[in-house]
């Protein structure tokens, strides 16, 4: 007889939720609880994704004896201590990107799973799923490119105006493009190369400061546009752009250059061309394919919101997560090396700390050391010791 699956308790009310819990519905999960910030709201997306439980009751859903992992992607201010009090309680945790609008929020993830270690703690950082990267890590890891040198990565979009103000428009509460978009790509360059940053160079931009609905005193102070060059601890470097305003289909080119040749992920296809060939070859195709995407309930919203070959990742690692939970007999029970590709709080607190020193970067227009703390750093925000003893974020 199959086991059932662990019960699952979503916090947010964000469109990457609702791919969250249709994919997880696909795989045999039972999402049976929703939190969100407002009740309405809560109880308006529980009820289309017909979720039994709605709430704005962050413990509600955490004390839920058929909740035994909690998937988070709500405000990243809001990330960090839904995830300690979940740990704190037993359950296991899936954080969505960006942990938290600064590396302290990471830090403080890092040492709630430090505290237990047989539970799930993982991000959701799709790309590392995607069949296109693991094949591109496993060329390099067998040699393929020699010794890497430079990794360009290039992502056009257009992003649609925003209908309303939330945390989305605010640098200081986690948005922009960097957050968003970055923390992925500065992971999945320290995945494919196994070499992390030393030292980075930043410039933000925020072109579309005022919308048809956000104007008057409100002013969005997210990037919009971003670029950025990460020097390597084995003497690669790295350049990344990242442009919201262009117009057409989301694109994303990740190129490796090495000492023999180079590797492109296009999209969710990889090519190659060795330093002898006068062309690149198709090394692995993986074409859209729409209808596997709606027999994870994927909806065509969601594709707008987030792209191939995210989305795709996010499926392989949701069925891996599935199947690290098949492997043992007890429901809470799981097999940690189904999931020894996922992304640990570790590796954001890494992401978290390269993109604070690009912020950096920006402000001071100059060349800034990467320094990832063990310990958690003190607010950059609040006065040294404010918040020690201040009430939780989560109510």
């Amino acid at each position: 007889m199959r086991k059932m699956l662990p019960g699952i308790g979503v916090f947010g009310t964000s469109p990457s939720i609702r791919s969250f819990v249709a994919i997880l519905n696909s795989c045999g999960f039972r999402v049976v609880a929703l939190w969100g910030r407002v009740k309405s709201e809560a109880d308006h997306l529980a009820q289309e994704l017909r979720i039994p439980i709605s709430t704005d009751n962050v413990d509600e859903i955490l004390l839920n004896k058929d909740v035994d992992v909690i998937v988070i992607s709500c405000p990243p201010h809001m990330q960090s201590p839904i995830a300690v009090k979940a740990l704190g309680i037993g359950k296991h945790v899936l954080c969505g990107t960006p942990a938290g609008p600064t590396q302290i929020e990471s830090h403080k993830m890092v040492h709630a799973a430090g505290y237990y270690p047989k539970l799930v703690a993982r991000m959701i950082y799709g790309l590392r799923y995607l069949p296109t990267i693991n094949s591109m890590r496993r060329l390099i890891d067998e040699g393929f490119l020699g010794e890497v040198k430079i990794c360009e990565i290039r992502v056009n979009f257009w992003n649609y105006p925003k209908e309303k103000f939330d945390w989305t428009c605010d640098e200081t509460m986690g948005g922009g493009v960097l957050n968003s978009i970055g923390s992925n790509l500065i992971d999945v360059v320290t995945y494919l190369t196994s070499q992390k940053a030393i030292s980075v160079q930043g410039l933000l931009k925020t072109y579309t400061k005022q919308t048809e609905k956000i104007k008057g005193i409100r002013e969005i102070t997210s990037d919009d546009f971003c670029s950025f060059q990460l020097e390597l601890d084995c003497g690669a470097c790295t350049t990344v752009t990242i442009n919201s305003h262009m117009p057409g289909q989301f694109y994303q080119e990740i190129v490796i250059v090495g000492t023999k040749a180079r590797l492109t992920a296009k999209g969710a296809d990889l090519y190659g061309q060795k330093n002898d060939s006068r062309k690149e070859e198709l090394l692995h195709f993986d074409p859209i394919n729409f209808k596997e995407e709606e027999r994870y309930g994927v909806s065509e919203k969601t594709r707008s919101v987030i792209p191939t070959p995210y989305l795709k990742g996010i499926i392989r690692m949701m069925e891996s997560v599935k199947e690290a939970f098949d492997k043992e007999e007890e429901r809470q029970s799981y097999c940690q090396e189904m999931l020894e590709n996922a992304a640990t709080f570790e590796d954001s607190v890494y992401v978290q700390t390269v993109i604070d020193a690009i912020r950096k970067s920006n402000r001071s227009k100059e060349w800034v050391k990467v320094e990832v703390k063990t310990e958690e750093p003190p607010s950059p925000i609040l006065p040294h010791g404010a918040g020690k003893n201040s009430g939780s974020l989560v109510q």
